[in-house]
């Protein structure tokens, strides 16, 4: 005899895929203390309906499971919400100029400093380094401390890239961090001036992070840290989130176990330790003497060690003639010490961690595979779930290679499309040919490589079904910021879209299966946490263009509405 629910969902379109590429068609489903008891037909619901059942109908409209974010900056939504924004700067590569631009920060630099004037450090994020090597007009202008001076002459400021892989510092900023003619420029990712002074100009995350960290007054508060992630949980839940893949440990990380434990989660967060090539014995230990330490029971867990192998592109290619802002015949380095690489990833698969390494360039995936295959030689581990986060250009045998060697691709569909701003840098710099076997998903797919979809927030937003839409048709949807500009460009590589089912696999169960959640989450079957969205349509039967103007009318987060359109 069935229970009585606490909710059902009647007259819908269920839709959802298993790990097995199984999918399930449903109209109706019953939750009972927060999971799934009941998936399948009108009829047979009726039996979990009393009094004290809430029904929904959702009048033929489609419910899928909740999404999940294979890859996005959970512990830094402070950079995000808490600082001043360049995001309302978009230029036209065709008619803007880097001068342009650099008024266009200025400006908006100065709204923000007039209205935090007692603010120790001001920070920033969201302008673009395309913007300076040659992405407008073709015109390379560099982009430095002096350009922020004349706005922030008498305190730090701390202006991070879109893309987090870039920081400008101000004169006061590097004043405070000790960072002078005599700092090692790191093989040129602390650029210097003529004269050797530093420019501000800094690169790679595990170069700058610790240089601002260091900056008294740069950290946000526990307060403000929370607040943010309220905010970023609550923007994630009304897309449809239900499950978050933070890939860079962050201060946030005490605050969010706190958060997890006054049941304060909107969504389960799987987590990472850092571990960089100059720190990398004590960031092993520090990671295994804090396994369990961020933990909290099925909400917030933290596994995983995270690697930059590059920052932009290491390719098999050298760089051509051509190249605008490279040497000809050379290719950018990795962040790590080939040999180092090798032997710290073999240590933490011995340890049990999986390895979440953000790796752009073919040759530095290529070398990352080779790591993980040779960790699993060393150290076999079924359970271990190894992932290459970003994928932009991958060699023909490695996508083969991955599939064999059951490695996760954690990419990101919202940059499956064209990039016109930066398309002419790169193809100065590899040629067309290479360019255009950028970021691939259906090949990978068809190797037997397990996708699992992300944002990258806060690099970009949380496209969430408009990023479904772009991996079916690899054009811009209405959330780019460009999308005006782009939105009759052709699809980039129409042979690398996917299916729907493919679409939302990547988007919902294998994200669970990256974050080792699929036996709670990811698809909607009996005994799994209720986790879903209703959508105000039918998601399989509308043309695939209009995908992008779905609108969530509900996130349901273990059996609880967390999120509700009024």
């Amino acid at each position: 005899m069935a229970q009585i629910a606490d909710k059902v969902y009647r007259n819908a379109k269920i839709y959802s895929v298993a790990l097995d590429g199984t999918e399930t068609h449903a109209q109706a489903l019953a939750i009972v203390d927060g999971k799934f008891a009941y998936v399948g037909d009108e009829a047979g619901v009726q039996a979990w309906i009393g009094d004290t059942t809430e029904v929904i109908d959702c009048n033929g409209k489609s419910i899928i499971p909740g999404l999940g974010d294979a890859h996005m900056h959970l512990a830094h939504s402070a950079k995000k919400f808490g600082t001043c924004s360049f995001g309302n700067i978009v230029p036209d590569p065709q008619k803007d100029t880097p001068e342009g631009v650099i008024k266009q920060i200025q400006d908006t630099l100065k709204a923000y400093f007039d209205e935090h004037k007692d603010a120790p450090v001001i920070r920033a994020l969201g302008w673009d380094r395309t913007w300076f090597s040659g992405g407008l007009q073709g015109i390379v202008r560099p982009f430095t401390r002096h350009d922020v001076d004349v706005i922030v002459p008498d305190r730090p400021a701390v202006l991070m890239s879109y893309c987090g892989h870039r920081v400008l510092l101000n004169t006061k900023a590097l004043e405070a961090a000790g960072v002078t003619k005599d700092t090692d420029d790191r093989n040129g990712l602390i650029v210097k001036e003529a004269d050797g002074s530093p420019s501000g100009y800094i690169k790679e995350p595990a170069v700058y992070l610790p240089i601002i960290d260091s900056i008294p007054g740069y950290d946000f508060s526990p307060k403000e840290h929370r607040d943010c992630l309220k905010q970023c949980f609550d923007v994630f839940n009304e897309h449809g989130y239900t499950l978050l893949c933070d890939c860079q440990q962050g201060a946030a990380y005490p605050v969010l176990t706190d958060m997890a434990k006054n049941g304060e989660f909107t969504a389960r967060v799987s987590g990472v330790f850092n571990v960089n090539d100059a720190t990398r014995e004590e960031d092993l230990e520090k990671a295994v003497a804090n396994r369990k330490k961020f933990d909290v029971e099925g909400l917030f867990t933290v596994d995983t060690v995270k690697y930059f192998a590059d920052g932009q592109f290491a390719m098999l290619e050298p760089y051509l003639e051509t190249s605008i802002n490279h040497k000809p015949g050379t290719r950018e380095p990795l962040l790590w010490d080939e040999a180092h690489m090798e032997e710290s990833m073999a240590l933490a698969n011995k340890e049990g961690f999986n390895i979440h390494t953000h790796a752009m360039g073919s040759y530095a995936i290529h070398r990352v595979v080779d790591c993980y295959e040779n960790a699993q030689k060393l150290y076999p581990n079924p359970n271990i779930r190894n992932i290459i986060a970003h994928d932009t250009f991958i060699a023909p045998e490695d996508r083969v290679r991955m599939g064999k060697s059951h490695i996760i691709a954690s990419n990101q569909p919202a940059w499956f499309n064209d990039h016109p701003a930066e398309e002419p840098i790169m193809v100065a710099d590899w040629g067309e040919d290479v360019v255009r076997e950028a970021y691939p998903s259906k090949s990978l797919i068809d190797n037997g490589v397990v996708c699992a979809y992300g944002s990258d927030f806060f690099v970009s937003p949380s496209y969430g079904l408009a990023g479904i839409q772009v991996a079916m048709t690899r054009r811009h949807v209405k959330l780019d910021p460009t999308y005006e500009m782009y939105k009759d460009n052709l699809a980039a590589k129409p042979e690398e879209c996917v299916s729907l089912k493919e679409a939302l696999q990547a988007h919902t169960i294998n994200a669970a299966y990256q974050a080792h959640m699929e036996n709670i989450t990811g698809s909607i079957e009996v005994g799994k946490s209720a986790e879903l969205a209703v959508l105000d349509r039918d998601i399989e039967t509308i043309p695939v263009e209009q995908i992008q103007d779905i609108e969530v009318l509900e996130t349901v987060f273990m059996g609880k509405t967390v999120f509700k359109k009024a």
